[in-house]
């Protein structure tokens, strides 16, 4: 079994598209991504869009081969709209891809009528009912009946969770659970996973003291998991605001067994752009028109795309490969022979997937045009 998480607050945008691949099926759960529309009195930076513009790219392409699709809930940021917004991932984009392949949802019950009309949307765009999995179990895939987006008794607006096993592996997608139900935490554990990926709890809702006992059951609820579980995975909202990133950073320290965010179990730096928006626009600043300038496509995102990643790493946001400097990859990309693709998604986010960076620390000889992910690019020289 091999987890990937394509789109998640520490890999810099809003989701939790996840793609897990097993012997002989690919399955993708929640294909959405977006930008908080506003934070902090600001529209997504740039920066932000170029980052996400990549997230949505990959997304399409891993999209293309699925066997299977899950989508635990119709938030925007969980599945492809009808008509999105000039950040989210749209119906028209991955149609193809969702006409051949098996599609398991959750049903239109306990759902805002929002999501119900973006359900028949999604239904009605590429001409097939979308299967109500709730309760449903199909080889490896079992599907838990829906449990409350975030605090319980708020039965109208709930969540699918997924659990996949194959060769005795077992892996939980538990999207936006907040960790705020006991008896959600119990279905989980009682699906004996190795591996969660859940929603952490939205902290920048609970700055009041009345929301003191969210805040106790969503600390009380990840550790009962991290005690639990061998390697539990929490982003998404907990990673909207400088306290979600430091009550992780206090949790991993205290759990007994592994905690990632999204970023650090696929091996990179976390880049949490909605949590440092307010900093992007104080150091880059944003023309008053160029968002309705973007969207009539007047401009784009190179610019802010190169000037962001230089803040990040000015700012000691984010650091580099330490063999960043002195790696011919970036040589290549000052020179205009590569794209900048490679030090964005390697370089500059430490990726330790790297087949370079495995070379180097080994001391094994590899050629100076091979790129990161080890292929031999000949017209590099």
């Amino acid at each position: 079994m091999i987890v990937k998480i394509l789109g998640a607050e520490s890999l810099g945008v809003r989701g939790l598209s996840c793609l897990v691949e097993l012997n002989d099926r690919k399955t993708f759960i929640d294909p959405g991504i977006a930008l908080g529309w506003s934070r902090h009195g600001f529209l997504p930076h740039p920066f932000q869009i170029a980052v996400g513009k990549n997230v949505k790219k990959k997304i399409i392409e891993e999209l293309k081969d699925a066997s299977d699709v899950i989508i635990s809930h119709f938030d925007g940021d969980h599945c492809p709209l009808s008509n999105p917004n000039p950040y989210q991932l749209g119906i028209r984009e991955v149609k193809n891809s969702l006409s051949h392949c098996r599609i398991w949802s959750k049903g239109p019950d306990n759902c805002p009528p929002t999501q119900q009309r973006r359900r028949e949307e999604l239904a009605e765009s590429i001409n097939r009912d979308l299967q109500n999995a709730e309760g449903l179990k199909e080889g490896p895939l079992e599907f838990s009946f829906p449990v409350p987006h975030g605090q319980q008794g708020k039965e109208e607006n709930s969540v699918m969770m997924t659990r996949i096993e194959e060769n005795g592996e077992t892996f939980v997608h538990a999207s936006d659970i907040q960790l705020l139900d006991a008896k959600t935490i119990e279905k989980i554990l009682a699906w004996q996973p190795h591996i969660v990926l859940a929603s952490g709890p939205p902290l920048y809702h609970y700055s009041s003291s009345s929301f003191q006992m969210q805040r106790e059951n969503a600390w009380e609820n990840a550790m009962k998991l991290s005690q639990n579980v061998e390697t539990l995975i929490l982003d998404h909202h907990v990673l909207r605001s400088e306290e979600g990133i430091a009550w992780l950073e206090e949790l991993k320290h205290t759990a007994q067994n592994k905690v990632f965010c999204a970023a650090d179990f696929m091996g990179r730096t976390p880049v949490f752009l909605e949590a440092w928006r307010k900093d992007l626009y104080k150091c880059l600043p944003v023309p008053q028109s160029w968002h309705e300038d973007y969207q009539q496509e007047k401009v784009d995102v190179n610019d802010y795309r190169i000037r962001g990643w230089k803040f990040l790493m000015d700012s000691g946001k984010i650091k580099p490969c330490k063999w960043y400097y002195s790696c011919p990859i970036k040589e290549y990309t000052d020179e205009g022979k590569l794209e900048r693709y490679w030090i964005e998604n390697y370089c500059f986010v430490n990726d330790k997937n790297c087949i370079r960076y495995h070379m180097e620390e080994q001391c094994k000889y590899h050629p100076d045009n091979m790129l990161p992910n080890g292929e031999i690019k000949e017209d590099l020289h």
